[in-house]
């Protein structure tokens, strides 16, 4: 018999016992699922050999003990685990679940950079503490959980950048340079430049770069994005500029300062086409609609991490995105807002 759907009450807990050790659960194995995937665990199991977690420790160079009892918890506290005579190995469910996107965005990108905003909640609350001073989100994580989120949309990036016809895309932002990579699997003909002000992140995009043999067809320039003019001239034969999830941090004072910033583009950069990507917020009625299952994601970005990491909402809805592109001056080519997910991409052209 097919097994029927949980009504929403039911999933978050039915009584009081079902809906408080639902959190205690969901809570622990957020950070256990994390930490495994960080820590290659789940990827060392991906191969297929059941292990003791004395074996997985030495192979891993981890702590035996400590690892025996979170995978012991996890077997007995989820269904992804398989134990059999004390070796570990992954369920149906752990092949098919744990290294989906949304799985990986979820545990690099809510519990591996954003924990630290729950942490801290309650002295944010009190005012006692202000994020960007006292606390941060750790950026790299930060970069591999917007990856996760957006990598659903970068086919569709791609068949347009080739109905234009372009070859010359530069990412801004890049971090560690898994969009470009993926760009350039996608399409053999596609060269890629990466832009980022942080070191860190450059050095880490290009071990990446290296690892998958793109050195030829990427290059990376340490540049900071609110400053055109200072990356003009090595930015000369781009033809596209792509941006996922980025542009809305300069909105953190207002429109205006992103306005200024799209009229440099235009004024450094005339004719490229510029993709921006980004999450549009929900109304009330739109979230008392959908399934709680189908809440949560999107109640924790546009709530939680962006009401914290910049004191008021930098989510704009698609009509706002479009005036401010409009007072900008920039051609809106064509607007992409039915993917299954809340993301809106806008194609420009300076």
């Amino acid at each position: 018999m097919e097994n029927k759907p949980k009504e929403p009450g039911e999933w978050l807990g039915s009584d009081l016992k079902g809906w408080s050790q639902s959190i205690r659960n969901g809570f622990a194995r957020a950070f256990i699922l994390f930490a495994l995937h960080e820590t290659g665990v789940f990827g060392l199991l991906r191969k297929g050999k059941p292990m003791t977690s004395s074996q997985i420790a030495k192979k891993l160079k981890l702590h035996p003990q400590m690892l025996d009892g979170i995978l012991n918890f996890l077997y007995h506290a989820d269904k992804i685990l398989i134990k059999k005579d004390n070796k570990f190995s992954l369920s149906k469910e752990g092949k098919d679940w744990l290294f989906t996107d949304t799985v990986l965005t979820m545990s690099f990108g809510l519990v591996g950079a954003a924990s630290c905003l729950y942490y801290e909640l309650a002295p944010c609350l009190r005012g006692e503490k202000k994020y960007g001073v006292d606390f941060v989100r750790k950026g790299d994580l930060v970069a591999k959980g917007s990856y996760y989120t957006s990598a659903r949309n970068y086919s569709w990036i791609m068949e347009e950048m080739k109905k234009l016809g372009v070859t010359v895309v530069a990412d801004l932002g890049c971090g560690s340079a898994k969009i470009l990579t993926d760009f350039c699997k996608l399409d053999p003909n596609i060269q890629g430049i990466g832009l980022d002000i942080s070191a860190g992140a450059l050095k880490d995009a290009r071990q990446s770069i290296e690892k998958e043999k793109l050195s030829k067809r990427i290059r990376l320039i340490k540049a900071d994005l609110a400053k055109p003019h200072t990356y003009r001239d090595k930015l000369r034969e781009v033809e596209v500029f792509n941006a996922i999830m980025v542009m809305h941090d300069f909105l953190k004072k207002g429109d205006k300062p992103l306005i200024r910033l799209l009229r440099d583009f235009k004024k450094n950069f005339p004719g490229r086409y510029f993709f921006i990507g980004e999450l549009c917020p929900l109304s009330d009625k739109e979230y008392q609609g959908l399934p709680y299952q189908d809440r949560i994601h999107m109640l924790c970005n546009q709530y939680i991490t962006h009401q914290i990491t910049s004191g008021k909402g930098l989510l704009r809805t698609k009509r706002q995105w479009i005036s401010l592109f409009e007072k900008a001056g920039v051609e809106i080519v064509k607007i992409k807002d039915d993917f299954p997910f809340p993301l809106i991409e806008y194609v420009l052209r300076f």
